[in-house]
């Protein structure tokens, strides 16, 4: 006997279709919004080593202080960046974990070497070139922030309606959209 010409197995089949394609957004809802939380913390962390670099270099901050202060975070940063990103790689986003498997190796290469943290002898030769370096990784983490929190948005989106939701929210955006109301604001 055919399944296909049975009604009841066919019902079977769409609703577990429909159960996994839910459990998959949500899944990629998840993966999505806590990777966005670590991206953000490492970007966070970013900003405030260039605020304290600039605090150094106007002299209102010591150097003990201004080094104590980026160190304490340094680990953390590429921790949350490292968590982030194996996220990306289990939730199955493998564009985005390909984009940040080079920062991501680049920051291993300077643990091993030792130059990720700052020294308070050394922190007026180098931070210059810290504030270079934190600067391109706040514009790069900065873009991958921008790309998860837009996908967490879609994600969640398709994740909260069902496909009869997703028609009439089409509708609802395609009337709105040739409305006098939307080219008056």
């Amino acid at each position: 006997e055919n399944i296909f010409h049975d009604p009841d197995a066919m019902a079977a089949l769409d609703a577990a279709a429909a159960a996994d394609e839910a459990l998959s957004t949500v899944w990629h809802f998840a993966t999505y919004a806590l990777a966005a939380l670590l991206y953000g913390f490492a970007l966070f962390v970013n900003l405030y080593v260039l605020v304290a670099l600039d605090d150094l270099q106007a002299d209102f901050v010591n150097p003990h202080d201004a080094s104590r202060r980026i160190n304490r975070l340094v680990n953390h940063e590429i921790a949350a960046h490292a968590c982030a990103s194996a996220l990306m790689l289990c939730g199955g986003h493998y564009a985005l974990f390909a984009a940040n498997a080079p920062m991501m190796y680049w920051e291993h290469a300077r643990r091993e070497a030792r130059t990720l943290r700052i020294d308070a002898t050394e922190i007026f030769a180098r931070a210059e070139g810290e504030r270079k370096i934190r600067t391109r990784k706040l514009a790069f983490l900065g873009v991958v922030e921008l790309i998860v929190a837009y996908r967490v948005t879609h994600s969640a989106v398709h994740a909260l309606l069902t496909k009869a939701g997703r028609e009439a929210a089409a509708k609802i955006l395609r009337d709105a959209a040739h409305s006098p109301m939307y080219h008056m604001f």
